[in-house]
């Protein structure tokens, strides 16, 4: 595992001419607002808000879920998969929320309803769903890094499941100019344009400015300023993720990370993250069903 991020630059010089007018145009596109942005479902608006309100109640979350039949059974099925499921089956929202408590239901109707956002097929899907694992991945391990240094944990899973939004939103533009690409010029292209415009989903999704700060500063978190200390949960949360995916959970290159470093996570700390990696391996799949 690397101590920092993955940048594009180091692959600039190999992108094909075509991915370069296209790096240009899409650069330009974003700047301008010209980028199609997919609308947030109304459902995933209202249970982001009630994890903001804390009069908000399970009856409450219940109900939200249910205005969506679809999603209520995507709820119901990720409850009672084997990372989730008790004893006995859990047949009703207002049981799955007593089960498993109102922040992880919300937390698995908020990833659901998000993925739909960003349903759109294309040319370079298997990159988008690479790219959505990794998210999804990143919001969990950022969640136990942000328990680690007592940081605010749903906004640290929200952070890190949208860190890489904006990668996805290039792959359908891609798809929908019709660009012949190599893989390797699609990844350069979702890597360098990704950050932007993500900001740009999340500020038109009107989602936390924490979100948005987070995806342009996660590369370089100290220019979060105030924020730093937020964005270097998720920065450490990524490298978990890609760690897990890459199958080298060191400790000891965990430790040298920036992010890591800034936290004040001693080797003990880090310790106990790698010990959530079968927790969390169990939950990937569970989520993704």
């Amino acid at each position: 595992m690397s101590q920092s991020l993955p940048s594009a630059a180091s692959s600039a010089a190999n992108i094909s001419p075509e991915a370069r007018a296209l790096e240009s145009a899409i650069s330009a596109d974003i700047d301008a607002g010209k980028i199609k942005l997919p609308v947030l479902p109304n459902v995933a608006t209202e249970v982001l808000s009630s994890s903001l309100d804390d009069s908000s109640d399970a009856t409450r979350l219940a109900n939200l879920i249910q205005q969506d039949q679809s999603l209520a059974s995507h709820v119901l099925r990720v409850v009672n998969s084997p990372a989730f499921r008790g004893s006995a089956e859990i047949v009703a929202l207002q049981q799955a929320i007593a089960r498993l408590g109102m922040v992880r239901i919300r937390e698995i109707a908020l990833t659901a309803s998000l993925k739909n956002a960003m349903a759109a097929k294309g040319s370079y899907q298997q990159l988008m769903d690479d790219a959505w694992k990794l998210g999804l991945a990143a919001g969990l391990w950022s969640k136990e890094v942000a328990r680690a240094t007592r940081r605010n944990v749903e906004q640290a899973y929200l952070s890190g499941l949208l860190h890489n939004i904006g990668e996805s939103l290039v792959a359908v533009d891609l798809g929908k100019r019709d660009a012949s690409l190599t893989i390797a010029d699609a990844q350069y292209l979702m890597s360098t344009l990704g950050s932007r415009a993500g900001v740009s989903l999340v500020t038109e999704w009107q989602l936390p400015e924490s979100v948005a700060l987070c995806i342009k500063h996660l590369q370089s978190f100290t220019a979060a300023e105030g924020e730093a200390d937020d964005v270097a949960v998720v920065n450490a949360g990524v490298l978990l993720a890609m760690a897990q995916q890459q199958g080298n959970m060191d400790s000891e290159t965990l430790l040298a990370a920036p992010s890591v470093q800034h936290l004040n996570l001693y080797p003990d700390d880090v310790e106990t993250l790698i010990g959530f990696e079968e927790n969390i391996t169990n939950t990937l799949e569970s989520m993704v069903l």
